[in-house]
């Protein structure tokens, strides 16, 4: 009846209920294809046009306080188009062929590292969406860490007046306004950072990006799923509460996790490396990131796993290794304040037992291009003017560069 209403009381009342995002499309388990549009009231909620036809949508309930009301839609798979107030939806496509993959997006507000978030050169992410958005892609995947504006912005000739903390402005501000442009270009696979963690800022996490019921309440450890597209699997886990040490109970945890899955030939996507490498103050040679994943992996022994995607060190890496273990790639440069740049070869380095094969680093901003070509994927590392720093293949395990 809302939607009539505002259809009857003319352009003007249909005005008044623009929506404050885009309209976006994220997947969810076994692929399910999850419209979402953020309102400014809960009495706002449109209808898609899906084939021709109206297909209305719901309020996603409990809305929580601060944040504004996201409505959603799940659209049968047999729609071929799709779109909300001339806007065109875009619809997933099986096994897709060219996909983007950024991570570790917000502009830093906490303590002592501030970021200037009004220069686009020290916080580029609005520009790194655009940028993205003009690949085309079929699939955006974003490894996590959305929210970087904990706290009151100390440094007003960065970041004054910037709103923080978990309310709607703040995430408006970190993600979903310089995140417009890339946000409608292409179906999303969300992962949860640890900045989306019960202590931080889980509330938007699970309101707005999970694709799953909202209940109001966080958990620690969300259960995995596998988005399918076509024969194109995506194994997503939650990470976000995963220590930077060694944990037991996490590594049995995680492994039971992974020793879950049911794939043939997957990325796993999640927030913290299983393998990476990071370079501490004042050393002149990485060491391997200590995180209780690896041994998750190791004990957990899984198959059908091609690529793992992750985030959380604020740089790039891509490695392989000479046994048993697929490619990482660390996506952890999209925006937010850098880590140490690593300064050597990696090389010949040992992670938990296994030497490296293959390596690159970069310490720059930037997103990533993922293309199938005939034996595996062809890798692009792009900097937000889109020039390429790195290109290689992935071949099964292997990395040629």
């Amino acid at each position: 009846m809302r939607f009539l209403a505002l259809l009857l009381a003319g352009p003007a009342a249909i005005l008044s209920a623009q929506p404050l995002t885009p309209a976006w499309v994220e997947i969810g388990p076994e692929g399910a294809a999850i419209a979402r549009v953020i309102v400014t009231s809960a009495d706002d909620c449109p209808s898609l046009v899906t084939d021709g036809a109206p297909l209305r949508m719901s309020l996603r309930q409990p809305v929580p306080q601060g944040l504004r009301p996201v409505c959603e839609a799940t659209i049968p798979a047999t729609v071929k188009s799709a779109s909300l107030n001339g806007q065109a939806l875009m619809l997933p496509a099986a096994d897709p062929s060219h996909i983007v993959v950024i991570g570790d997006t917000g502009c830093r507000i906490k303590g002592a590292r501030v970021q200037n978030c009004n220069d686009p050169a020290q916080w580029p992410f609005e520009t790194i969406s655009g940028r993205a958005s003009a690949e085309k892609p079929q699939l955006v995947i974003h490894v996590g860490d959305y929210l970087y504006r904990e706290q009151k912005c100390p440094t007003p000739e960065f970041c004054g007046g910037s709103p923080s903390g978990d309310i709607w402005e703040a995430w408006n501000a970190d993600f979903f306004q310089p995140a417009a442009k890339l946000l409608a270009a292409a179906p999303w696979i969300f992962v949860r950072g640890n900045h989306e963690s019960c202590g931080r800022s889980w509330r938007g996490w699970f309101y707005y990006l999970d694709p799953r019921p909202f209940t109001g309440t966080c958990e620690d450890y969300s259960p995995p799923y596998v988005a399918r597209l076509g024969r194109f699997e995506v194994a997503v886990l939650d990470t976000a509460s995963a220590s930077d040490t060694p944990d037991a109970k996490q590594t049995g945890a995680y492994a039971a996790q992974i020793a879950s899955l049911r794939v043939r030939h997957a990325w796993l996507v999640d927030h913290h490396p299983f393998w990476g490498m990071k370079t501490d103050m004042g050393a002149t040679q990485p060491t391997p990131l200590p995180t209780p994943l690896g041994a998750a992996w190791d004990q957990a022994a899984p198959k059908g796993i091609d690529l793992i995607l992750s985030g959380h060190t604020h740089l790039f890496e891509i490695l392989s290794f000479e046994h048993g273990r697929p490619p990482q790639v660390v996506a952890g440069d999209g925006g937010t304040d850098m880590a140490l740049a690593i300064p050597v070869s990696v090389k010949g380095m040992t992670i938990r037992g296994v030497t490296i094969a293959a390596g690159e680093t970069r310490h720059e901003f930037g997103y990533t291009v993922l293309n199938k070509v005939h034996k595996g994927w062809k890798l692009e590392l792009k900097n937000p003017s889109s020039r390429t720093l790195v290109t290689c293949r992935i071949e099964g395990e292997r990395v040629i560069f």
